[in-house]
């Protein structure tokens, strides 16, 4: 029977990669929306909604489909 080794070494974390120092999502969040003007953010947020009750709407007439049926 034959013993396999795997030596791994373990590297110290760099001060530049630690944690504490990388971008969080709230940082990057905040540079794109402070790009963006409220007017596109509104549009964009107006036909997203629309597009949730479109989608939205075949659901709720199955469940009330359902719901007859039963």
């Amino acid at each position: 029977m034959h013993v396999i080794k795997i030596q791994r070494s373990i590297r110290k974390r760099d001060k530049e990669n630690s944690p504490t120092t990388c971008r969080s999502i709230r940082h990057f969040g905040r540079d794109f929306f402070a790009k963006e003007t409220h007017v596109e953010f509104a549009i964009e947020a107006l036909l997203f909604g629309v597009l949730v009750a479109v989608s939205a709407w075949p659901i709720v007439a199955a469940a009330g489909a359902i719901n007859e049926l039963l």
